[in-house]
């Protein structure tokens, strides 16, 4: 053999080790990246879930496979990507029968009339994966649009029978509902402060004289109708209802009017179903959880707060009745088993449990003046409840601010806490 054939033949071997132990390096730099899972389980503000998405898409650039690609494009729906839907649908293609990209598919029309193939396709992800409730959440709402009452409930005893709501969440709803009058309508925001309450109401028979209406849904075409149907004051016509969903998006845009991150047209049917029921004396609550607009704001402005739920329409008893009532539901009646359980202790500041056990601190933060002015006998009941449950689940920041305002010293951490009943070691 001559020589520049053997020359040649070592360079080739050069060139291929080091090819292959740059690969293998650039592979263990590659690190499967955090499991994606509903906002209703981990809440990561958007440049996180941006982050994510890109780990995602180099760790399924390395190691390719249809659950790569799915977290890959669950990140990317939470981060805002724009045209993710084109790439699930790409994905669909490889990956026909993975439950969570026919999920993310099925949401293109969700809430909306049309949407038959979206809830084929959450109903063929439930059948390939039956632990996978996410498609139950959104399949409850189709069902709600088609009427079928039987399956809506169906719908919300599986998510309680999956255990897809976790405790704290699901006493925190609980809890709410204790505060309100008979016959109340509650207004809830999003989904940890509406699923809750349904399958309490509907499911579970825990106050089904209660009336829950979802702000997201009364910006839908069919949503305001099914309220009416099933019992909230008749606020709105079907005629009158078309014509207001068609002149607001041209009023906003002739007024050079930014249209409210809540959507159109739910804060103006707020007003009507808080007019209509004052007519019919029928007590409206917002929850604590309300997204904040400056109609909402008003509203909250001129009602009156009562910690975790704020009462919009005229009310029957004095605000020392109404404080003194509360303070004893809050301290006899409401539940704390998911606050003080394991999980919520150890859990990470981004889960969704404590994000929300956190409106009871800024519940009890926002009645001090109120109630060191009428029940200041009920003031020291309240703080000990709020140490014993909830002040070790806060940021430490808010932590130290929150006990600070009331002139006391905040526990060390989150992690002195007895698991059995919540109380510092």
């Amino acid at each position: 053999m001559k020589w520049y054939y053997v020359v040649g033949l070592l360079l080739v071997c050069l060139v291929m080790v080091f090819y292959f132990s740059d690969s293998d390096v650039k592979t263990r730099d590659v690190v499967r990246p955090e499991k994606i899972v509903s906002k209703r389980e981990v809440i990561y503000d958007t440049d996180t879930y941006k982050k994510l998405a890109d780990l995602w898409e180099k760790y399924n650039k390395v190691y390719p496979s249809e659950d790569a690609y799915a977290n890959w494009m669950y990140a990317l729906r939470y981060a805002g990507f724009e045209n993710y839907l084109d790439l699930v649908d790409k994905g669909l293609k490889k990956y026909p029968a993975n439950p969570v990209l026919l999920y993310l598919a099925s949401l293109k029309k969700h809430g909306s009339t049309d949407n038959d193939i979206g809830r084929m396709q959450q109903e063929i992800a439930i059948a390939i994966d039956p632990t996978y409730v996410d498609p139950w959440f959104s399949l409850i709402i189709n069902y709600m649009i088609q009427g079928d009452e039987e399956r809506t409930n169906l719908a919300l005893r599986n998510i309680l029978d999956g255990h897809a709501i976790t405790d704290e969440v699901m006493d925190f709803s609980y809890n709410m509902l204790q505060i309100l009058e008979p016959n109340a309508i509650l207004i809830t925001n999003g989904d940890n402060d509406t699923y809750p309450a349904w399958i309490l109401t509907r499911i579970l028979n825990i106050r089904p004289d209660v009336t829950i209406v979802n702000r997201s849904l009364l910006n839908t075409e069919w949503y305001p109708i099914y309220l009416i149907e099933r019992g909230v004051p008749e606020f709105i016509t079907e005629h009158y209802l078309k014509e207001l969903r068609e002149f607001l998006p041209i009023y906003y845009k002739e007024q050079n009017l930014q249209t409210p991150s809540v959507g159109l047209p739910s804060d103006t049917l707020i007003t009507m179903v808080i007019q209509r029921a004052v007519r019919e004396l029928r007590p409206v609550y917002f929850a604590i959880t309300l997204t904040q607009t400056d109609i909402v704001k008003r509203y909250y402005q001129a009602g009156r707060f009562l910690g975790l739920v704020t009462l919009v329409t005229p009310p029957i008893r004095s605000h020392k009745e109404d404080l003194d009532q509360l303070i004893k539901i809050w301290l006899k009646e409401f539940r704390t088993g998911g606050i003080d359980s394991w999980h919520l202790v150890h859990a990470k500041e981004s889960d969704a449990g404590r994000k929300i056990v956190t409106n009871y601190a800024v519940g009890i933060w926002e009645l001090k003046d109120s109630i060191t002015a009428m029940v200041p006998e009920l003031r020291q009941d309240l703080l000990n409840w709020m140490h014993l449950h909830v002040e070790t689940l806060l940021p430490l920041d808010f932590r130290r601010q929150f006990m600070n305002w009331w002139g006391l010293k905040p526990t060390v951490d989150n992690h002195n806490r007895c698991p059995e009943h919540g109380s510092p070691k």
